[in-house]
């Protein structure tokens, strides 16, 4: 019943400290319905390790007011213990139905590993105009990551969290709750 609310008004998020890993890739999935909700939006994100910490990744993003976008980068984790993994990633994010760019540079991605099952990650992002000195402010998410099944081949997380965005103003509030299903494919 916690997580209710959240699946049902929310949109998604997938930033975290722990890379895919070399060879694998992680596949995260949110899905507004029939594009219920005003703010949310449906979309995909896959990353693909192309070594154990460096990871290539993207995403593209289909909004409920139009206004499609999408994002390509790498990430790098540079620290990687029992309980805690950073990284950090730049990237480029583009829009479908105008010319606006903008540069996610720097990026601090962090992910907490309360248990086996149970990892808490998020983000700062730098979010930029393609000009590197103009800054649009840090956009934060954090959310709490759950494991339902994971075998030799696959694991399967679901999340939910909080997006802090830069852009645009959450309806009754500062944060925007987030919600995904996130696939790693070994």
């Amino acid at each position: 019943s916690f997580l209710l609310p959240i699946f049902l008004m929310a949109s998604g998020g997938y930033d975290h400290g722990t890379s895919a890993g070399k060879g694998n890739w992680d596949i995260s999935l949110t899905w507004n319905p029939f594009n219920y909700f005003e703010q949310g939006q449906s979309y995909v994100v896959l990353g693909y390790g192309l070594t154990k910490r460096l990871d290539i990744h993207g995403y593209y993003s289909a909004t409920h007011n139009g206004g499609d976008n999408y994002y390509g980068g790498l990430s790098y984790q540079f620290l990687d213990t029992p309980f805690f993994d950073l990284s950090t990633a730049v990237g480029v994010r583009a829009y479908t139905d105008n010319s606006n760019i903008h540069l996610f540079l720097p990026q601090l991605l962090y992910t907490v590993k309360l248990s086996h099952r149970i990892h808490v990650g998020g983000s700062f992002v730098d979010i930029r105009s393609q000009k590197l000195e103009t800054s649009k402010g840090i956009a934060t998410d954090v959310f709490l990551m759950l494991n339902i099944y994971e075998n030799e081949k696959y694991k399967i997380d679901i999340t939910a969290g909080g997006f802090n965005p830069v852009l645009w103003e959450p309806k009754g509030g500062d944060w925007y709750p987030t919600y995904s299903l996130d696939i790693k494919i070994k």
